[in-house]
């Protein structure tokens, strides 16, 4: 059959196979009492002519797209978000979805647009790790319609929304109770926190409920064991970090062992460790927030508090299944970490 060069519509499958345009769209949606012969006669006509079904129109009329939005933040040199990521595109396939990604850069602006987009798409339910923990008045009913949402890896507080998150602030006592237990009695922490700008030693708002929660839970361990501490806020950025352990690791009361927040400031720590000749597990012992590959392979490998992030991710798309479905709970998910003990944290010295 000549189409002239358009594309192939449904009445021409229903044409060239000899039925009705009804009678081949059920065929090809696999709905409908229709014979195999049918079926199979309607198949054929498609793939001769190289029809392709408009999936935006099918979806529209079935109401689901089977796809899902995953709004994340694009630091991918961050191994939790990038695994995570991961961890949801695979998730959500083995459940029947395709997954958009939109990411944020922390931006609360880009937030808002990246789920006007998605909503715009039509996707099943969205995956959302929030930007900011007081402006989320695009998070209501008005903007969602019936798109259910969960959230990963960040609370916020009096939504309804079914969330995942990891016990970070169990995870940084449980760390400065195994450093105490080396005998270190000076400790660091150096804290990465969005929109600050340079550094202080005063605890500012933090607007991520994960970096709060380590942060409350380091000074809940060093009240407790009555350790001597200094804890240092920064900027997120490779300058501000590296300046501010700079000015940890010149003081005349150095610690004898670094926290870091995340990756990158865990990655600060060692650059400028190295600029000042200090040898990690040696001079100076390091434990940071969130496992990588390249933690693990360096020499020595640094000890880690790792967040589950496979399971996090898994776990999300759970969730947002449950919300999509017919069993929506709301319900909020804190899987634990775990501090795997590597060469990075020696013996404090006398």
């Amino acid at each position: 059959m000549d189409t002239s060069g358009r594309a192939p519509t449904l009445v021409d499958v229903a044409k060239l196979a000899g039925v009705s345009r009804a009678t081949a769209s059920r065929a090809l949606a696999g709905y409908g009492r229709i014979s195999k012969d049918t079926v199979d006669l309607v198949q054929q006509a498609a793939t001769k002519l190289g029809y392709r079904p408009n999936e935006v129109a099918r979806a529209m009329r079935a109401g689901t797209t089977k796809t899902i939005g995953l709004v994340v933040i694009s630091d991918f040199t961050n191994a939790f978000f990038d695994r995570a990521t991961k961890a949801i595109i695979d998730a959500a396939k083995q459940a029947g979805y395709q997954t958009v990604v939109s990411h944020t850069d922390e931006s609360i602006e880009n937030e808002k647009q990246a789920i006007r987009t998605l909503i715009e798409k039509r996707v099943d339910g969205l995956i959302l790790v929030p930007s900011s923990d007081v402006d989320h008045e695009h998070l209501n009913k008005q903007q969602l319609g019936s798109t259910p949402l969960v959230l990963i890896d960040r609370r916020l507080s009096g939504l309804p929304f079914a969330s995942i998150t990891t016990g970070d602030y169990e995870g940084a006592i449980e760390a400065v109770e195994y450093a105490h237990s080396q005998g270190h009695a000076n400790m660091g922490f150096i804290v990465a926190v969005p929109q600050l700008a340079g550094s202080t030693q005063a605890k500012p708002r933090i607007p991520i409920s994960t970096v709060e929660d380590r942060t409350n839970g380091f000074e809940k361990a060093i009240k407790k064991l009555k350790i001597k501490s200094t804890m240092l806020f920064c900027e997120d950025s490779q300058e501000g970090a590296e300046a501010a352990v700079e000015n940890m690791l010149k003081s005349s009361s150095r610690p004898s062992i670094l926290f870091t927040s995340n990756n990158d400031m865990l990655l600060a720590v060692l650059r400028v460790a190295g600029s000042l000749g200090l040898k990690i597990g040696s001079d100076l012992s390091v434990i940071s927030f969130d496992d990588s590959p390249w933690a693990a392979a360096m020499s020595p490998a640094i000890t880690v508090i790792a967040r589950p992030v496979d399971e996090l991710g898994r776990r999300a798309v759970d969730l947002l299944m449950q919300e999509i479905g017919s069993d929506p709970r709301g319900e909020s998910l804190v899987l634990p970490t775990t501090l795997i003990i590597r060469e990075s944290v020696s013996k404090a010295k006398d």
